[in-house]
């Protein structure tokens, strides 16, 4: 694979959407390297997987190549068909050098300009008293778009990991994998929206609470396709992937149920989560 190009990759999935991209794009221009970066070198790598012949999001990346680089960030851009945004993804994780990653796809930002190097310095610390840790994970800020409503995820009371994640998983977005572990545990391509979880369980199985950095280092947006009430047919098609279990059944079930009341959906979710941190 050769010599790491920095020392974080963060990869990006999109499919003609460059306003999204372009708030994930201002999102890494923020990102601070760390303090004993290399000077002059690239720190970060950012490998954006464009998943159709639509050409708005590779000018958009083409016009602020510069930018990027002045702040230390090697782009890397390629072009996949509409395969499904789990292939696009993996196909990032093979293009990808660095020892440590993040996925953030298009739209997703991260919570302030430290975030990567915090979450980096976190695992870092770990290493440096035991094995490396297959991914480490932070908090979320929570956000529902048109509201002044927003909440951390997990609560920062929780304690036991293990038993927090049989409940609720953290935000993909929140994870920071080490590289050689995510290069070698690709993503279940025909899986529709729910690729990530057997990927975060796997990550997270073997540690305690020493890989959670109850920080926010994320921001999530309530209401998008994964997350959103579902209304009945949607549920139905969402039932026949591959990756969501029973419990995962039930909870989708439970979001049809609440489609009627989506406009307190939001206030619903923010009481689940501070109950699980105090469960947890």
């Amino acid at each position: 694979m050769g010599t790491p190009l920095a020392r974080l990759s963060v990869v990006t999935v999109c499919r003609a959407n460059p306003i999204e991209l372009a708030d994930t794009l201002r999102s890494m221009l923020s990102q601070e390297a760390p303090p004993d970066s290399e000077a002059g070198a690239p720190w970060l790598e950012w490998v954006v997987v464009d998943g159709s012949e639509d050409s708005r999001c590779q000018r958009l990346l083409d016009q602020q190549g510069p930018p990027l680089k002045a702040r230390g960030i090697a782009l890397r851009s390629l072009r996949q068909g509409a395969r499904g945004i789990y292939a696009a993804v993996n196909a990032g994780l093979a293009a990808s050098t660095a020892p440590w990653l993040q996925v953030l796809p298009a739209g997703d930002v991260h919570a302030d300009g430290s975030s990567l190097a915090r979450l980096e310095r976190h695992a870092r610390g770990l290493v440096a008293q035991g094995p490396v840790p297959a991914a480490v994970f932070g908090q979320a800020w929570v956000e529902v778009p048109g509201r002044g409503l927003r909440w951390c995820s997990p609560d920062p009371g929780v304690r036991a990991i293990g038993r927090w994640l049989r409940h609720m998983l953290p935000c993909h977005s929140s994870l920071l994998f080490d590289g050689t572990w995510a290069r070698c545990h690709p993503y279940r391509e025909e899986s529709s929206i729910y690729g990530d979880r057997p990927v975060m369980r796997a990550a997270l199985a073997a540690g305690g609470p020493e890989l959670y950095l109850a920080e926010p280092v994320c921001r999530f947006r309530l209401g998008g396709l994964s997350s959103g009430p579902a209304a009945p047919a949607t549920l139905l098609q969402r039932w026949r992937d591959p990756d969501l279990d029973r419990r995962g059944q039930s909870r989708e079930l439970l979001k049809a149920l609440l489609f009627p009341l989506r406009g307190v959906y939001p206030d619903l979710m923010r009481a689940r989560a501070h109950w699980l941190g105090r469960l947890c």
